[in-house]
């Protein structure tokens, strides 16, 4: 032979191989196609198409690619000998595995052909629900705008996220432009970036304000003192700021010799320039009373032996002790006398100290009290912790009140007491020989007197009045703090007190200089609020004499007080302090704030506006008034142009906030056309609309949200590579992400995903997986669960559930259909995001409930907080857990005043086990509404009757048997024996194979032989979600590999991260095939 002559043998080998091979599947083909028209073409050919197959049609169009789920339904009917029908001839059992046998090997051939083909998707446009996640994510709000929307078709795997059912028309273009302009109202453009807010309009830019300015305090900020109606909050940063100090002085000791104030108060906690100002204050020299206490206590602290934990735990309760006797000692300088509703805090304004001092308390009492209990307390506010402090309680007075009754005159407080009482306290006598009145009595020293006030019949709440005097002629010359307090406990102030000392003594400069410096060094209050309350302070000039016009007039015109120096001095960062600026930039700017203070300056110095406004006041006309009005004209015109130019300044960055905010809206960078054309456009609405800048941006706002980029996932792909295919591109990374962020979260992609799109991250599947692992961490991916699973087994909006009849079950309350809604949620989202086996869902012995669900399951635990959803194991003694006891399914698929065998048993064959059941026959009827009737028959009964027509016994002997297992279980989900004639529960059926099915266990038991189809079921479903279409013939192999990935007891992550990282998922078919290649089937 030559030694061409074996190259040649072998490829004649080969060729006769081939032609073998194609002779044998020509053979096979035809044999196949034969017992397809000997046996099923007569009931499914061109004279009669039964349930629309037409196999001459099929086989005549190579239809394996196009039909392969057809295909798949005549194998399994096939598999399962429910096809050709009983009366019909049959096939040898040769015959049908020879079919069976054609028609796996044929879709799996066309499945390997097309594998990875990620097919078309149709555009999709925004569902209701990706609407309403969206517009949250892109503004922090909850607008709920979707309601208004029509709602969605569902289609392609059976969800709304399906471009072809997804049509619009006038009416739907009409409520997304009043949806754009609804949440273009909530934009806030002030003199910081754009934001939005959830009230809208000129009251939501003034609310805005106030919010971000009352959360800058109270996240910064402290109220340690808080009367009625107030919240302390911050009580914390004194004690912590101490204890920073002392780990400062210490920090060699305590092994961190490097550590600075700033390191110290961010480990606490704390603001850094609030630490580094508390050591300032602790470690000056010489300071005056009453601060020396308060830095001696943290002087005196012991030095630590050690970095002991122990020791910094001794150090942390010293420190509290020192904020104790800071309160203390501001406390007893804090005025409030006649502030009922007020905590004492100690102000420089009000810091005015006499020898007299009347009170006025209010007295209550819990009713069916019969004695009131009281104590006038007298203590030091100076060094001498005991001074000899004579008091004189001039004309004590009591007043008793009685609703149904004219009111009495005050009347002296010694005749409602007992002689017991009246003799101890002394009334009409001084200890030292002064002169007093019947009605007074003395106290000496700093012993509280107590007294018991009996309370008449009838009488609901009384006045004391009474004159409290520093008698220094029998007494110290000293400074004490009267307090009088209830001890009962009301809904009411309980005490009032004020200072007493002799201003005309000497040391009472010298002492009044030291409190006023401490009130200024170590504030009860580091702000007030921006809206003073009846008894805050307001600004000079106003006269704040209580309920006079002028007060008035601040209170409802005004409104506004900025008093946050020490806040803003001592504690904020560069970063906060600009953002507080802006907030009361706003607050000032959102009415006519300065506008008001001027006319109210006008009224108060007499002065002649003459039509003058803010922005034309002039020097001259300033410099012509009154010589004490210049300070407040300079200060509010300074102020008026100060918020006029940061209004002005933030203009040009509100542009660039907008065109951000239209990236993030159409997911992707804006083009320099389109960056141009929205310049344009607000250009436009300012110069030819003669808008102002706010509305010139809400119109530019509603603009980017009626735009198709944003109502319309429209996909764009990256230039072609050799190792596409044809037609066939790989996403761009941005849409990459946007597939992604509505995969996993049904909203656009966060600022990560963005970046990572930007810097071309989502290339690699490993990077892919990274993120997918990320954003189901996130409490978004909680949508995942209430889009995808609630679609799927239909508890999709289950809140807005009226399939029951409210008469027949009232308990079926709003509440507990959202207990019930939160139980399902709560535990698809565990076993997302705990990654449990996909059996579980079945399976799971566990349930979610709070204490309303579990009364209502007659389920007997105690709960640790009844009103949240907590996981309870060991469920099934309770016959809870697991998808077929939820009550959201139980319910959903009952009728509206019975259950249905039916519903629950054709719900568990769809969409549990994924096997499609022709719809019933026009003329199929029903059964009676009610459960029981007074034929007396049951439902079982009712429906044996009923499926006695051929035409239904097909259908119902497939699926009855599911529901009758469920029947334990009432409309509203409760278990049951019995139903309300007293009959015994019929939970057992047969189906048409002969396998019987009893209750609840016996159809988990049934399940567990069946969760193939299950698995196959679910990867369907998930894919089709991902996908936004139907799965298709080139999927198979992906369905495959995620059923294997089930069987082998994996979860939802693994499942998810293997879709979003296959090639379907990841490129794009650019154009429509219409008609697939003739060879496409082989």
């Amino acid at each position: 032979m030559t030694s061409t002559q074996p190259t040649i043998l072998i490829a004649a080998i080969c060729a006769l191989i081939i032609a073998e091979t194609q002779v044998s599947r020509s053979d096979d083909n035809l044999r196949s196609q034969e017992i397809v028209n000997q046996f099923c073409s007569h009931c499914h050919g061109d004279e009669e198409s039964e349930a629309g197959v037409n196999f001459k049609a099929l086989l005549k169009n190579s239809s394996f690619a196009s039909e392969f789920r057809t295909w798949q339904n005549v194998a399994t009917q096939l598999e399962q000998q429910q096809m050709p029908p009983a009366d019909a001839d049959q096939p040898t059992p040769a015959q049908r595995a020879q079919l069976v046998s054609w028609i796996h090997r044929r879709i799996l051939s066309v499945a390997k052909k097309h594998e990875g083909d990620p097919g078309h998707v149709v555009i999709r446009r925004l569902t209701s629900a990706e609407y309403g996640y969206t517009i949250r994510d892109l503004t922090g709000i909850n607008m709920e705008v979707e309601r208004g929307f029509v709602s969605d078709a569902a289609g392609g795997a059976g969800f709304t996220n399906t471009g072809i059912v997804q049509f619009t028309q006038d009416s739907t273009l009409e409520r997304y432009i009043e949806a754009a302009r609804h949440v273009a109202d909530h934009a806030v453009a002030g003199t910081g970036p754009l934001i939005f807010f959830r009230d809208p309009g000129a009251t939501g830019f003034e609310l805005s304000a106030i919010d971000r300015i009352q959360n800058i305090y109270r996240a910064n900020g402290f109220r340690t003192a808080a009367g009625e109606g107030g919240k302390a909050f911050g009580a914390d940063l004194y004690p912590m700021a101490f204890l920073t100090a002392w780990r400062y002085r210490h920090r060699a000791k305590l092994g961190q010799p490097d550590a600075s104030l700033g390191s110290l108060a961010k480990d606490a906690g704390i603001s850094g320039r609030f630490a580094e100002y508390i050591h300032q204050v602790l470690s000056a020299t010489n300071p005056s009373f009453p601060t020396s206490r308060i830095s001696a206590a943290w002087q005196n602290l012991p030095s630590p032996d050690g970095n002991d934990a122990k020791e910094v735990e001794r150090a942390e309760q010293e420190c509290q002790k020192i904020a104790s006797l800071l309160r203390d000692w501001q406390n007893r300088f804090g005025a409030n006398v006649d502030a009922k509703e007020e905590a004492p805090v100690l102000r420089a304004d009000l810091f005015d100290v006499n020898r007299v001092q009347p009170f006025e308390m209010n007295v209550n009492w819990p009713k069916g009290t019969k004695t009131a209990h009281l104590v006038l307390s007298v203590e030091s506010a100076n060094r001498n912790g005991s001074p000899d402090a004579v008091v004189l309680w001039k004309n004590a007075q009591i007043q008793f009140r009685d609703y149904e009754k004219r009111l009495d005159d005050p009347g002296p407080l010694r005749h409602f007491l007992t002689p017991e009482t009246i003799a101890r306290m002394n009334f009409g006598n001084h200890p030292r020989g002064g002169t007093v009145m019947p009605s007074d009595f003395v106290s000496v020293g700093t012993n509280p007197p107590a007294f018991e006030l009996p309370i008449p019949d009838g009488a609901r709440s009384a006045k004391m009045l009474v004159t409290a005097e520093l008698d220094v002629k029998h007494g110290a010359d000293c400074i004490v703090r009267c307090t009088i307090a209830q001890l009962e406990e009301t809904d009411q102030g309980k005490s009032v007190s004020g200072l007493l000392a002799s201003p005309e003594s000497a040391p009472f400069a010298d002492w009044k200089a030291g409190v006023l410096e401490f009130a200024k060094l170590l504030p009860q209050v580091s702000q007030r609020e921006p809206a003073p309350s009846d008894r805050d302070p307001i600004p000079a000039p106003i006269d704040t004499t209580y309920n006079n016009p002028e007060r008035n007039l601040f209170h409802t015109r005004i409104k506004y007080f900025r008093d946050d120096a020490f806040l803003v001095e001592n504690m904020l960062d560069a970063a906060t302090r600009l953002q507080l600026d802006q907030a009361w930039a706003d607050l000032l700017g959102s009415f006519e704030f300065h506008e008001t203070w001027l006319k109210l300056l006008a009224r108060k110095f007499n002065l002649r506006l003459d039509g003058r406004r803010m922005e034309n006041l002039d020097d001259a006309w300033i410099s012509a008034a009154p010589k004490e009005a210049h300070d407040y004209l300079n200060t509010l015109l300074a102020e008026f142009e100060n918020v006029r130019a940061m209004f002005a300044a933030a203009e040009s960055q509100h542009l660039a906030d907008v065109s951000l905010f239209a990236e993030q809206a159409w997911r992707r960078p804006l083009s320099p056309p389109e960056q141009n054309e929205l310049r344009i456009f607000y250009q436009s609405k300012r110069a030819d609309s003669e808008l102002n800048h706010r509305t010139a941006m809400r119109e530019i706002i509603a603009r980017i949200l009626v735009s198709p980029s944003f109502l319309y996932r429209a996909e764009r792909t990256q230039t072609a590579s050799a190792d596409d295919g044809k037609d066939v591109t790989r996403l761009s990374q941005w849409d990459l992400a946007s597939r992604l962020s509505f995969f996993l979260w049904s909203s656009v992609p966060d600022e990560e995903l963005r970046r990572a799109a930007q810097t071309g991250a989502l290339r690699t599947p490993q990077q892919f997986a990274m993120q997918t692992h990320r954003m189901l961490a996130d409490s978004k991916s909680r949508r995942l669960t209430t889009e995808f699973f609630g679609q799927w087994f239909g508890f999709y909006r289950f809140g807005q559930y009226r399939g029951i009849d409210g008469d027949k079950f009232p308990e079926f309350s709003e509440s507990l259909r959202k207990a019930m809604h939160d139980e399902a949620v709560e535990f698809f989202d565990f076993i997302v995001r705990r990654d449990r086996p996909i059996n579980e869902i079945l399976f799971a012995d566990y349930s979610f409930m709070n204490q309303e669900l579990a009364s209502h399951y007659e389920v007997d635990i105690k709960l640790d907080d009844p009103s949240e959803i907590q996981r309870v194991f060991d469920a099934g003694r309770f016959h809870r857990g697991g998808l077929l006891r939820l009550g959201v399914v139980l319910t959903t698929t009952s009728a509206p005043r019975r259950t249905s065998p039916v519903k629950r048993g054709d719900w568990i064959l769809r969409r549990v086990l994924g096997t499609p059941v022709p719809p019933p026959p026009a003329d199929a009827g029903s059964i009676p509404a009610d459960e029981v009737l007074a034929d007396g028959l049951s439902i079982r009964k009712r429906l044996e009757a009923h499926r006695r027509d051929s035409s239904c016994h097909n259908c119902h002997s497939r699926f009855d048997a599911f529901g009758f297992a469920l029947e334990n279980f009432d409309p509203l989900g409760r278990w049951r024996d019995q139903y309300r004639d007293q009959k015994p529960v019929e939970n057992a059926g047969t189906l048409r194979d002969g396998k019987e099915i009893v209750g609840d266990t016996g159809l988990h038991d049934y399940l567990t032989g069946e969760q193939s189809k299950f698995h196959r079921t679910f990867a369907n479903k998930l894919l089709g979600y991902a996908l936004g279409r139907r799965v298709s013939v080139g999927d198979l192999p992906l369905v495959s590999n995620l059923t294997d990935h089930m069987r082998a007891g994996g979860g939802m992550q693994g499942l998810i991260e293997r879709i979003v990282t296959s090639r379907q998922f990841m490129y794009h078919r650019s154009s429509v095939e219409t008609q697939l290649p003739a060879n496409s089937t082989k």
